[in-house]
């Protein structure tokens, strides 16, 4: 796709722009966003003669823009506007690896039967699904406001990535930060880029990828037991009450969630950096009850 529109701060695109050129942020319509995808599905799935059926999918994809996000605010903001190029990088939503595998098993105890043993004792189905996919890309940047031959950007992507920050997307290392060394300090070199104090070094260009890094993998497992009970026939032929059981991340997995823009988890120097914020939903168990007819 190309041409797509975001809505974008003009403070940032003009270069030499004295503080009081514009009182305040101006967005304005911008076409100025491209972006790619492409895939590969694999899909297997089969029905057995016994009442068992399932289905897996396997995605490999790759998507890539400038911007993932046309809202107003800094995540839809460039962090280099003087090239747009540099911008271009992994979707937000990038999923690299997804995998997704559902099962369903019509149990054939008495499954068949339509006398009152059938309908009291039969009806039984069981059901899953594990879901597997990736983390989601994200950028390490700079708290502080740089400034250079262009308006104050806020956040700024580091200048230099030394190369030695690890690629563990385990839990682990998401728990306690382990892919970094000193909160992001000794694998990043903010010099040049930080307006703390002096001017940084005009158009210098950022030396980490937008999207650069990822986050943490997903792992999921949901289940449901359901159980149908056969009604009198004067309801009709084919109706039935179904009591079902739902039971959502059954074996409680952490899952943890996924960095967002400018954080405390992706700003090089807070003591949570390369650390996720918070974990997803554990267990939840759901009991509903159908009446067809």
């Amino acid at each position: 796709s190309h041409k797509l529109v975001r809505l974008l701060n003009q403070r940032f695109i003009y270069p030499n722009d004295p503080d009081n050129y514009f009182a305040s942020a101006v967005f304005f319509p911008t076409p100025d966003t491209n972006a790619s995808y492409n895939a590969m599905i694999l899909r297997l799935s089969r029905r057995f003669s016994q009442g068992f059926q399932f289905d897996t999918n396997y995605r490999w994809s790759k998507s890539n823009d400038i911007v993932s996000s046309e809202a107003v605010g800094a995540a839809a903001n460039p962090t280099y506007p003087l090239d747009q190029r540099q911008e271009r990088g992994p979707s937000d939503f990038d999923v690299r690896h997804s995998f997704i595998f559902s099962g369903l098993w019509d149990l054939p105890f008495l499954r068949n039967r339509k006398d009152l043993a059938g309908k009291i004792l039969g009806g039984w189905q069981i059901n899953g699904i594990v879901t597997y996919h990736t983390g989601f890309p994200w950028t390490p940047v700079i708290g502080n406001c740089p400034r250079s031959n262009r308006p104050i950007i806020c956040p700024a992507r580091p200048t230099a990535y030394f190369g030695n920050a690890g690629t563990d997307t385990s839990n682990q290392a998401f728990l306690t930060g382990s892919n970094f060394s000193n909160d992001g300090l000794g694998n990043f070199s903010t010099i040049g880029a930080t307006g703390a104090v002096g001017t940084p070094v005009a158009g210098l260009l950022p030396g980490v990828g937008r999207n650069s890094f990822r986050g943490p993998r997903y792992f999921n497992i949901d289940m449901a037991v359901a159980k149908k009970f056969g009604m009198p026939s004067f309801l009709g032929e084919g109706a039935f009450f179904e009591i079902k059981a739902n039971f959502f991340n059954i074996f409680n997995i952490l899952n943890l969630q996924s960095f967002g823009f400018n954080t405390s988890s992706t700003n090089i120097g807070n003591p949570n950096f390369g650390i996720a914020e918070r974990g997803l939903a554990g267990r939840v168990v759901e009991i509903q009850g159908r009446f067809n007819f």
